[in-house]
């Protein structure tokens, strides 16, 4: 087995409004793919130095050690001299949205700096982490981190999505707004539309089943369950977002981050 470890935990609940979860990656650093998500992730690195790419055969970006990546519309893929060690946390988009400002466009350019709008606090933060004497404790700090920084729920202006499995029609319809205005201001709140956030959020699911990589598992099955129409809407969704079949993914190692996966 490759020697990658990867953690994660929920957010706290004091953060469960902004935040999804707190994640660390320790691995080789191997040339990987990194697949889109419905979330805007702080990435912090405590080891190596890192590449970005946004498509096979294009230039490679150094990136800086802590960045923003935006919610991205299609794979990237990234490499690290030497080892690599990442923490990060998972904010919902609109969370993003009322304490950053508006993010650039996850459309291949390299994902901005966390100094852009923190200055030399961002390096703060990161010898903080890296003091940290052990995973639990380098979560702690970064939750009390985000805590003392997140706007708060009440500062969240978003009609939040009550089915994450729904139709962007019915999200509309639970907070009680016409579909034209519910697709406003959730594309105001997140720099996308609710039609695309429900997909990725489906995708997300569906590459965080524990069943996708068990080969006896209907595919058919899994598809339904998580909000897609039948096995060939899945397979044609994730083969256009991730450039992967279900069936591929299948043959990918279970200790990978769910939204990882290398070059075969």
């Amino acid at each position: 087995m490759d020697d990658v470890r990867f953690t994660s935990r929920p957010a706290p609940p004091a953060l469960a409004h902004a935040v999804l979860e707190l994640w660390h990656l320790d691995d080789p650093g191997a040339p990987h793919c990194g697949l889109p998500k419905p979330f805007v992730e702080i990435v912090i690195s405590l080891r190596g130095i890192h590449w970005w790419w946004p498509a096979p055969g294009m230039p490679e970006h150094r990136y800086a050690t802590s960045w923003v990546t935006p919610v991205q519309n299609g794979p990237r893929f990234a490499r690290a001299e030497g080892r690599r060690q990442l923490v990060g946390a998972r904010l919902h988009p609109w969370a993003a949205k009322a304490w950053l400002g508006a993010l650039p466009p996850g459309d291949g350019t390299p994902p901005p700096r966390l100094s852009q709008w923190l200055g030399r606090e961002a390096g703060v933060l990161r010898d903080s982490l890296k003091a940290a004497a052990h995973t639990d404790a380098m979560f702690a700090r970064l939750a009390d981190w985000l805590a003392a920084r997140l706007p708060g729920p009440d500062a969240i202006n978003l009609l939040h999505p009550a089915d994450e499995t729904g139709r962007a029609r019915d999200l509309a319809m639970a907070s009680q707004a016409t579909p034209r205005h519910y697709r406003r201001v959730f594309a105001g709140g997140t720099g996308l539309a609710p039609k695309r956030w429900l997909l990725l959020r489906r995708l997300d699911a569906v590459l965080r089943d524990p069943r996708l990589a068990d080969p006896h598992f209907s595919l058919a099955i899994l598809a339904c369950e998580h909000g897609f129409a039948d096995q060939a809407h899945l397979t044609r969704d994730m083969k256009r977002f991730t450039g992967a079949t279900p069936g591929q993914f299948r043959h990918r190692a279970t200790h990978y981050p769910p939204h990882m996966l290398l070059p075969r």
